[in-house]
């Protein structure tokens, strides 16, 4: 039975086969299988696995090994440990130079697999569609469909039938390995050296060869470190697969030159396996087997009779223990069969040298106090992995295999260099990634669904957002969503205008309690490579010693809400203008108005520019670029999906129309971020951007609802019209002579007690006690507040700033 990408065929030619196997390639080859489609896949498959109706002729040490595998965050750990945190994407890895990496799938990949391992075909086909390789599965003869079984029940879990045309299980003759070989970029095949050998000598020129060999794995014990317990923690390791894993110990070494100790091993060993032997079927041995467990027998009771050398043997049922007072190493024949040996440290090296190239597991038991320098004396001596004595079949996920990382085996690394000043500004060569599949009757998300349901169990890093109205509101992340956001704001800093090479940076970037910002651009400008100088507030607003800084340092760019900028400019005016090397403003938070610029310029700024556009809720959202107006954002859409809507209904609006921005995190783990309405409003840009990045652009057109984002607060305007009790309307305007934002509030009634009520809300206070912002508050009748110019109507709010 042949399974060729999703169809089963019973009975055809191996002509047939390649035909059915070649043809779709070179479409397959152009289109990256999306590796968030087998996430989710998985996701579903092991939550079918845990009814035991399902696959119910799998044991459940195969069911746990599956599961444990096709967890999404072990299959996501997996990939990130192994190949890095973003290793699809084809990125500047200095952002100075112009050159290019990425990882990217070998192709088309056969794997050839043992009979002595029920689960290894589908693990090895699972890490292989981890990578998007197309795999083609050659399984043992002695294979009874287990395999095919249990890749159809995790196809079944793919919603977008996308993953089995990466797929097909052909149960071909020996002889006809060389036809599928032609045709593939690497082969993948576990087995003894002869079989190895044997493939090896077809292989086509080019081809990737990834042997996976017997290997050799045994214990060494100090014998003041050994008790009952790891003693029978040993017997069930050796008993689990009796031996016939290649992690299972065939020698047991113990760190001594004494008979008498060897021989006191000897019978505790013997008694853990009378105690634990009867736990784990024994799988009885081949004929082959059976002689060479006779043979070792025979020649070890002989060595004694005749030659009066040290021996002993211990036996059980179905198990047996050989003493040889001689330091060496040599294979055993397995199916519970030990060697106990002399192995003392100062022999170490010497001894496993020659089988240096076979070596794998080591399961030590040492005092504490010993363990770190004999762990480095088996590393050196050849080891690839060391356990405890319980743990040699175990793993963890992501760990290295014969030495190697295994996901490393079944890609290429790639590169592209551009000139110097080809793209400047371009952090990576990715394409936009596709829309996210999302439910079509996921609702809309507003700011209490966003507080209340959103936040996730694996949360573990927490900023403050908002608080106006009661306890302040978190914010979640994993560490590894905040890293792949901040790597993402890094990118948009560089497309900014940031020159790592260049830039020597001071961080002003503190706004009260949303500390959030500081913290994250230490971050960002980590992560960019830049000269750094972080910089918390001013204590009682004297900027004297910021400003000596900038100068003693030679810093050229500042990062920074306006208003702290506007402070600092116009408190140390003298100095800065007598200074006069800041050459750049990145600019986060409130618009900055054509007076502020006009006032920066003349000390010397040649670049301001609106960086990047986010929240602390959302995370970073969009950056902006050398070739966009002020306003404009690129979508940071390796982290973000965007959708605009309309004003009054959820309904995408046409090209240039104004409509409601709704954001979902494509990385965000520790809150759900889907739909969400942050508040925004925007309107899509059409057309390519001269800076030559391809992702989608959009305009900030305001705020929409009752929140204005104002002396780096977002302040909610309704709360202050019901704090006020009379009529009132707001003006938010910047003012020329002290540069700072400004509300004004026209108010029918008293204007002392207007400025009291409204001072009560936290954030306006905050803003107006940091200087930050300023606040007039005049008494006027409700038929003089302004109007809007083309409806006549008197709004709450009214943003003169731009």
């Amino acid at each position: 039975m042949y399974f060729i990408y999703g169809k089963c065929y019973p009975s055809s030619t191996i002509e047939q086969v390649l035909r059915l196997l070649t043809e779709p390639l070179h479409d397959m080859l152009s289109q990256p299988l999306p590796v968030d489609t087998l996430f989710a896949c998985a996701e579903r498959f092991v939550k079918r696995l845990e009814d035991t109706a399902l696959l119910p002729q799998i044991d459940a040490v195969v069911r746990e090994e599956v599961s444990q595998l096709c967890q999404p965050d072990a299959l996501r750990f997996k990939l990130e440990h192994e190949l890095g945190e973003i290793p699809f994407s084809l990125r500047r890895f200095n952002l100075s130079q112009p050159h290019f990496e990425s990882w990217r799938p070998l192709g088309v990949v056969l794997h050839i697999t043992p009979a002595n391992a029920e689960s290894l075909p589908f693990l090895a086909i699972i890490e292989s569609l981890l990578l998007g390789n197309i795999n083609w599965l050659r399984p043992s003869s002695s294979e009874q469909g287990l395999t095919l079984e249990l890749l159809q029940a995790f196809l079944d879990c793919d919603a977008t039938n996308t993953l089995a045309n990466y797929l097909a299980i052909l149960p071909v003759t020996t002889d006809k390995l060389a036809l599928l070989m032609a045709h593939v970029d690497g082969v993948s095949a576990w087995g003894g050296d002869a079989a190895l050998n044997a493939i090896r000598q077809q292989l086509p020129g080019g081809c990737r060869w990834i042997p996976w060999g017997h290997k050799i794995s045994f214990s060494w014990l100090v014998p003041e470190a050994v008790d009952d317990w790891q003693l029978d923690a040993l017997a069930d390791e050796i008993c689990r697969f009796d031996q016939q894993a290649c992690s299972s110990s065939q020698i047991i070494f113990v760190d001594t030159e004494s008979l008498a100790t060897l021989k006191e091993t000897g019978d505790g060993l013997a008694a853990a396996m009378h105690r634990r032997s009867g736990h784990w079927p024994a799988q009885p041995p081949d004929e082959k087997s059976a002689a060479d467990i006779t043979c070792a027998q025979a020649v070890n009771e002989l060595d004694l009779i005749f030659t009066g050398a040290d021996n002993l043997c211990w036996n059980g049922e179905n198990w047996r223990i050989l003493l040889e007072n001689t330091v060496g190493l040599e294979p055993s024949p397995l199916y519970r069969t030990l060697l106990l040996r002399p192995l003392p440290r100062h022999k170490l090296v010497q001894t496993l040298r020659p089988w240096r190239t076979w070596l794998q597991t080591c399961s030590l038991a040492a005092p504490a106090n010993d363990t770190a320098f004999l762990s480095q004396l088996l590393l050196a001596a050849g080891v690839n992995r060391i356990t405890t004595l319980a743990g040699m079949h175990s793993g963890y996920s992501g760990e290295p295999h014969d030495g190697l990382f295994a996901l490393s085996q079944l890609v290429r690394r790639v590169s592209v260099t551009l000139d110097a000043d080809a793209l400047p500004g371009i952090a990576t060569l990715d394409l936009p990634p596709r829309a996210p599949g999302l439910p079509v009757d996921q609702p809309i998300m507003d700011k209490s669904a966003f507080a209340e349901n959103a936040m996730q169990p694996s949360a573990q890093l927490f900023f403050r957002s908002g608080g106006s109205s009661g306890a302040p509101k978190l914010a979640g992340f994993t560490y590894r969503d905040y890293h792949r956001q901040m790597q993402a704001a890094a990118d948009g800093m560089f497309a900014a205008g940031l020159v790592p090479e260049q830039d020597k940076v001071l961080n002003l970037m503190y706004a009260g309690n949303l500390y959030g910002g500081l913290l994250s651009f230490f971050t960002v400008l980590d992560k960019a490579g830049v000269t750094h100088l972080p910089m918390g507030g001013p204590h009682d607003n004297d900027y004297e010693e910021i400003a000596r800084t900038i100068v003693s340092q030679r810093v050229n760019t500042l990062l920074g809400m306006p208003s702290t900028l506007s402070q600092l400019f116009r408190q140390q005016e003298t100095l800065l203008r007598s200074y006069g090397g800041i050459r750049k403003l990145l600019t986060g938070g409130e618009h900055m108005g054509d007076d502020p610029r006009q006032f920066f310029q003349g000390f010397g700024v040649e670049m301001i520019r609106s960086a990047l556009y986010g929240s602390v809720d959302a995370g970073p959202l969009g950056h902006a670029c050398s070739a966009s107006p002020e306003g404009v954002f690129h979508l940071m859409a390796d982290i973000q999906w965007l959708e605009i809507v309309d004003m009054e209904c959820d309904r995408p609006v046409k090209a240039g129309e104004t409509g409601r921005l709704l954001f979902t995190s494509r990385a965000r783990e520790g809150h759900n971020v889907v739909r969400y309405d942050i508040g925004d409003l925007g309107r899509w840009v059409e057309g390519h951007c001269a800076c030559g990045a391809q992702t989608p652009r959009f305009e900030l057109l305001g705020r929409h609802g009752n929140l204005a984002r104002i002396g780096t607060m977002f302040i909610p305007t309704q709360q202050l019209a019901q704090l006020a009790k009379v009529p009132v309307q707001l003006i938010l305007e910047n003012n020329p002579s002290s540069g700072l934002e400004r509300i004004r509030i026209l108010a029918e009634g008293d204007a002392i007690e207007v400025r009291r009520r409204v001072s009560s809300n936290s954030e306006l206070l905050m803003s107006l006690e940091a200087g930050l912002l300023e606040m007039e508050v005049t008494s006027c009748p409700l038929i003089e507040f302004e109007r809007h110019p083309q409806s006549g109507k008197t709004p709450l709010v009214i943003d003169k700033r731009r």
